[in-house]
């Protein structure tokens, strides 16, 4: 008698959303629409120097609350 695996849908949504991704990249790198390795590396560090000073002021600014009130900020959101 064969066995069977239990059904598990989220399981099968997750598969189906990975194969949609796949057919959504190889359309991309077929019509031409897929950036380089390059443009992408290139995107990233533009974006990290426009917003690197307020990336540390925030964490800086974090670090100088308190472990209760960062907590607590933490609970609520």
């Amino acid at each position: 008698m064969a066995k069977f695996e239990k059904f598990d849908p989220q399981k099968q949504i997750q598969g189906l959303a990975e194969a949609a991704r796949q057919i959504q990249i190889e359309e991309l790198i077929r019509d031409g629409k897929m950036p380089s390795l390059q443009q992408v590396v290139a995107a990233i560090d533009e974006t990290r120097r426009e917003y690197e000073a307020r990336i540390l002021a925030a964490r800086q600014k974090d670090s100088a609350r308190s472990k209760p009130e960062r907590e607590k900020s933490q609970r609520v959101n």
